[in-house]
């Protein structure tokens, strides 16, 4: 299975903002490596990862190493190609940045997406699962 993982995903794992969404994300990433699952990220995700660990931690160094340590637990960074960039603006999920995601799943043929706020992914006909629901379905 490929997945591509939402920003809030690595962030509640790597940051532990939430102690259960957290412990939901180490379960998921463990599912991963035992059964040699993909786990892929935009590239738009390794930006926001490196800007929120900064603002949370006031320093840019740790920062930097979180966002080196997102591309080290993932098989591959996809990019976002401008066909997505449109599309995104004209299909009917609310916040555009959720729809790139969508977009660039489908386009790089996914499985599916895995994040902690599927309700943001209500509107989409693309997979979407939680960290929890995806090791639960699977094991």
């Amino acid at each position: 299975m490929r997945l591509l993982v939402d920003t809030n995903v690595f962030l509640d794992f790597l940051l532990k903002r939430d102690p259960g969404l957290a412990e939901d994300a180490r379960d998921f990433f463990s599912w991963c490596a035992k059964h040699k699952h993909g786990i892929y990220v935009t590239s738009m995700s390794l930006r926001d990862i490196e800007y929120v660990a900064h603002r949370f931690f006031h320093n840019k160094e740790l920062a930097k190493s979180i966002q080196r340590a997102t591309y080290e637990m993932c098989m591959k960074v996809i990019g976002i190609r401008a066909d997505s960039a449109i599309e995104s603006l004209y299909n009917d999920v609310d916040d555009y940045e959720d729809s790139l995601i969508i977009e660039s799943a489908k386009e790089a043929l996914l499985d599916g997406i895995v994040t902690n706020n599927k309700e943001d992914f209500a509107k989409s006909a693309f997979p979407v699962f939680s960290p929890r629901e995806i090791v639960d379905i699977s094991d």
